[in-house]
């Protein structure tokens, strides 16, 4: 009578194909790394990779965890850029100085917020020195320059830059160039309109946005009535531009830590 054949393993729980351990011998690691004895059954190798995955898993997560916890902390990478608490002192405009005319007045302003920090500073610039005028002379037209800078604590500007570099096309406004400035933050742009009034030089670095627009005025002559003066004529953006440019490159280094 032929007998069935004996199933590995599956006497009594036994592994027939290896010898029992004695409780007093000492166990010596299989070819995974296992010990084995009749009390601690070794590990199938699907299993021990399964667990090697599993481990992974919750370093991945415990590392992303930390950098989240780390950005929590420490916010967004401002750059190094700073509130300006007076812009009108950061921003020096001696290059533009040296054409619009020398300083005469201005007026700041800065507000502080959890998402964004604003500055604001408009300057007036006329021909020759403060002080120079005699009697009731006034120069003929004078230059006022409006300087911008807000930092973005929360959101990045970055996506909307672009699309807000020009005022909304009403019916008044004459329709403006827009020129691409190299080497100057991530992007920078030079507006002006089809007579080269307003230049406006807006620039994007990381989380910082800055503006220096220029807008030239007359100074009526004479008693009221006479008729209003002529608009003058605008300086040249050719000559405008790198004034602007170094300018901007002074202020964007005046407002860093």
């Amino acid at each position: 009578m032929i007998s069935e054949p004996e199933l590995e393993g599956e006497d009594g729980g036994q592994d027939r194909t290896r010898p029992p351990v004695s409780p007093e011998a000492p166990r010596e690691p299989d070819a995974s790394g296992t010990v084995v004895g009749d009390d601690v059954p070794p590990l199938p190798p699907h299993r021990i990779r399964w667990l090697w995955a599993l481990g992974g898993a919750v370093v991945a997560s415990a590392v992303w965890a930390g950098g989240l916890y780390a950005y929590d902390r420490t916010g967004p990478d401002l750059r190094g850029y700073r509130i300006s608490e007076d812009l009108c002192l950061d921003a020096d405009l001696s290059a533009l100085s040296g054409i619009l005319g020398g300083k005469r007045e201005s007026r700041h302003a800065v507000e502080e917020q959890r998402a964004i920090d604003r500055s604001f500073c408009d300057i007036t610039m006329m021909p020759g020195r403060p002080g120079e005028a005699k009697d009731d002379a006034l120069p003929t037209s004078y230059s006022s320059v409006t300087v911008n800078y807000s930092l973005h604590k929360e959101t990045d500007p970055a996506p909307e830059f672009d699309a807000t570099l020009t005022p909304l096309a009403l019916s008044h406004v004459i329709e403006r160039k827009t020129k691409r400035i190299p080497e100057l933050g991530e992007r920078a742009y030079l507006m002006t309109d089809s007579g080269g009034y307003t230049p406006e030089l807006k620039v994007l670095d990381g989380r910082a946005v800055f503006s220096i627009g220029i807008v030239s005025q007359s100074v009526a002559q004479g008693p009221p009535g006479d008729g209003q003066p002529a608009d003058p004529e605008p300086t040249d953006p050719a000559v405008l531009e790198p004034a602007m440019v170094e300018d901007m490159k002074a202020l964007m280094a005046a407002v860093k830590e």
